[in-house]
């Protein structure tokens, strides 16, 4: 079992795939949503300037990292509710894969989707805005670490749920208000007391700020302690999405 490594890409694969085949719904329908949020938000805040730098493009990176937060947290966790109700699922149970192989699949396919999206989110942002690339390096780490970080929540709570309604629930609730509220669209240096505070114990906001330092060079918090929570972050929790797909009590309805 610890051996199959080529059904680790298959499964992999199969998952690259399966998106792929619904690319419109997956990857242009939030490039879409991102480019309105750019338009309508530029339009109000024209010639608004933040931290230094023009209020679009602050935006702008804003938005790429929540296309990449979205995109890697929903593709694993809606794959498997999908196989649950679908019956695939049984296909894990019975094939040779160790935990750690059935959570690298998935989060492998998770974080394919979020930067394929996340390009073209950004080809798209080029031409409404001047973006100028701080760290091509940093860009690329914190774009990995992201994805892989919310493609692992993404199955771990694909793991628990046992209907759609609880992942839209988890996505409507928690995710996108703590993206939101995460410094997508304004600097948490604008808060006051005390939820400028608070907002530091949201983690979406070290992600957020460490993709903005990449893009622009600006930030609000040190980037050495934005890269090091995203780091620790993914440390803590691939262990606990291998420890439960080792478990395997919850990839069934029954």
């Amino acid at each position: 079992m610890t051996g199959n490594w080529v059904g680790t890409y298959h499964l992999f694969r199969r998952e690259v795939t399966r998106f792929t085949k619904i690319l419109i719904d997956t990857t242009v329908s939030p490039v879409i949503s991102n480019i309105l949020y750019l338009i309508i938000f530029s339009v109000a805040f024209t010639g608004k300037k933040i931290l230094g730098v023009e209020y679009v493009d602050f935006l702008a990176s804003g938005l790429i990292t929540m296309t990449l937060i979205n995109s890697s947290f929903s593709n694993p966790a809606f794959a498997l509710v999908i196989a649950k109700f679908s019956g695939t699922i049984s296909d894990l149970l019975i094939a040779p894969f160790t935990g750690a192989q059935i959570a690298i699949s998935y989060i492998g396919a998770a974080v394919v989707r979020a930067l394929v999206t996340a390009l073209i989110t950004f080809i798209a942002i080029l031409f409404f805005t001047h973006l100028t690339i701080h760290s091509i390096f940093f860009v690329i780490l914190s774009a990995l670490l992201t994805s892989c970080f919310f493609g692992t929540l993404g199955v771990i709570f694909g793991y628990y749920a046992r209907q759609f309604d609880s992942l839209t629930m988890i996505t409507t609730f928690i995710i996108t208000p703590m993206t939101f509220l995460g410094g997508v669209f304004y600097p948490i240096s604008s808060l006051p007391e005390p939820w400028r505070t608070i907002s530091l114990f949201n983690p979406m906001l070290y992600f957020i700020d460490f993709m903005r330092f990449s893009i622009l060079g600006i930030s609000y918090i040190e980037p050495q302690i934005s890269i090091s929570v995203a780091i620790i972050s993914n440390i803590i929790m691939l262990p606990v999405a291998i420890f439960l797909f080792n478990q395997r009590k919850r990839l069934t309805l029954l």
